[in-house]
């Protein structure tokens, strides 16, 4: 089941972000060009008051993302599973219920989630050193009246 993660699962999310391997690095936001990794309950808290989080549970949260808005003009999407059955899940919930964003990520290039993501509607549009940057266009239907 996936579903947007409310205060009340904070627990739940630093849970699993500390049970969950983040092999490559990939769930930290920037501020003033820092990483911060999301590592503490403090952090968790202030991003739930602005962001979106959302999370797949199997008697646990088992993968988590974060729609996390900028002060910029692009929407970053930060990605953590425990395997790639909840890579899966969570990206096809992305597709279907953020058609009409548009979505950055990025990912490490020995990341195989980049290749799954490509794979899924998400372009190259750019090389950053070691990451790449993937966008998930907005799908606009031409059949609206």
């Amino acid at each position: 089941m996936i579903k947007r993660l409310k205060k009340k699962n904070i627990i739940d999310i630093f849970e699993s972000i500390t049970r969950i391997k983040d092999r490559y690095r990939e769930l930290y936001i920037t501020q003033n060009k820092n990483r911060i990794f999301l590592n503490n309950m403090k952090l968790i808290e202030k991003l739930m008051k602005r962001q979106e989080f959302y999370g797949v549970f199997n008697k646990q949260l088992e993968g988590l993302f974060l729609i996390y808005h900028e002060k910029g003009y692009r929407t970053y999407l930060k990605f953590l599973c425990s395997n790639i059955k909840y890579s899966k899940d969570l990206l096809k919930y992305i597709k279907w219920n953020f058609a009409a964003q548009e979505l950055f990520i990025k990912f490490k290039k020995n990341n195989p989630l980049a290749r799954l993501f490509q794979d899924n509607g998400f372009r190259f549009r750019g090389d950053r050193g070691e990451e790449i940057l993937l966008m998930k266009p907005k799908y606009e239907n031409k059949n609206r009246r």
